[in-house]
């Protein structure tokens, strides 16, 4: 499937409307109503999918900032005219936020437990998720920036 970045911000709307909608019709319901054995579950509904409009929104963050940071190190105008906006690693940064989001938010929110900062959990996760790659795509530039050439 061929995506420029224009369809992928396009892509990125619908997603983040179904989902906030989606999240926010899970945040209206009562959990009080619920039969207490059904709490722990519902309140995991509710982590599932208040993670997952943090999961998109820095999935295509992430994705659409790798784009601009390859247009910026292009070295001439030609090169830059090469590159493109390339979709197929949107599935790869969707799997490596999955992980990060789903993991520092449980992490953040253990640890905020019974705060009012509890709630802000998914938000700063995204953004140490967004540090924490931007991290190590550094490391690995520099590394491969620095290996040895080996003589033929």
């Amino acid at each position: 499937m061929k995506l420029n970045l224009s369809q992928a911000v396009v892509i990125l709307a619908a997603a983040l409307s179904v989902l906030v909608g989606a999240q926010a019709a899970v945040a209206a319901v009562d959990a009080s109503a619920l039969p207490s054995e059904l709490v722990p579950f519902w309140q995991g509904v509710v982590y599932v999918f208040s993670a997952g409009v943090g999961v998109v929104v820095f999935t295509f963050l992430r994705n659409i900032l790798g784009y601009v940071e390859n247009k910026f190190e292009a070295a001439t105008p030609e090169d830059k005219a090469k590159i493109q906006y390339e979709a197929s690693q949107l599935g790869a940064t969707a799997t490596k936020f999955s992980l990060y989001i789903y993991g520092f938010t449980a992490g953040i929110q253990t640890i905020f437990v019974g705060t009012p900062y509890a709630q802000y959990a998914v938000y700063v996760a995204g953004g140490i998720g967004i540090m924490f790659d931007l991290v190590l795509k550094s490391i690995e530039n520099i590394a491969i920036r620095t290996k040895p050439k080996v003589a033929k």
